[in-house]
């Protein structure tokens, strides 16, 4: 009888853990699966806004630039200078020129893939903050400066939509100590 009680009991917990293993299971796969939803629709969210942003005429007419392609075809980019102006921090002046007879806005600056400093190795560092959109004006130029933390190299290369432009070297002449 002992044995038989021993048995019932063991087979029990047996049939316990299945079922435990393939609750855990079912909720494993529908918690993934709603993770999964949930970040294929902020992506399709986010690209449709890009998409329509590009696409759909602003209120002041502007082209909306994200991406590189789009970046050569309106405007020219180069470096003007690179200051060092803190402990690993650099400040990036670079001249945005518009020839076109349309306004150009720079979008998503403040997305990692949208604007890094690189040193000669190729370590990465991104913007203090988050940046505004960038607005050129019709047939004209800017200087815009960026504010970037963490480059304990010299950096070399600014990386703007995926387009390299290549550094003048550092202003040392106010270095900080």
């Amino acid at each position: 009888m002992k044995t038989l009680v021993i048995l019932m009991g063991l087979l029990a917990t047996g049939y316990a853990c299945a079922e435990e293993s393939t609750l855990k299971d079912g909720v494993k796969s529908a918690v993934t699966s709603l993770i999964a939803t949930g970040k294929d629709v902020l992506s399709g969210t986010k690209d449709g806004v890009d998409e329509g942003r590009k696409s759909g005429e602003s209120l002041d007419g502007a082209v909306v630039i994200n991406d590189s392609e789009a970046l050569q075809k309106h405007l020219s980019v180069r470096a003007l200078s690179v200051e060092q102006t803190g402990n690993q921090q650099y400040q990036i002046t670079l001249a945005l020129r518009n020839d076109t007879d349309n306004i150009i806005r720079l979008a998503n600056l403040q997305e990692r893939k949208s604007l890094q400093l690189l040193d000669k190795d190729g370590f990465v560092a991104y913007l203090q903050k988050p940046h505004p959109e960038v607005t050129v004006p019709q047939k004209a130029a800017i200087r815009e400066r960026f504010v970037f933390i963490g480059q304990e190299d010299t950096p070399v290369t600014l990386r703007l939509y995926g387009m390299d432009i290549a550094l003048p070297s550092p202003d040392v002449s106010n270095k900080p100590q």
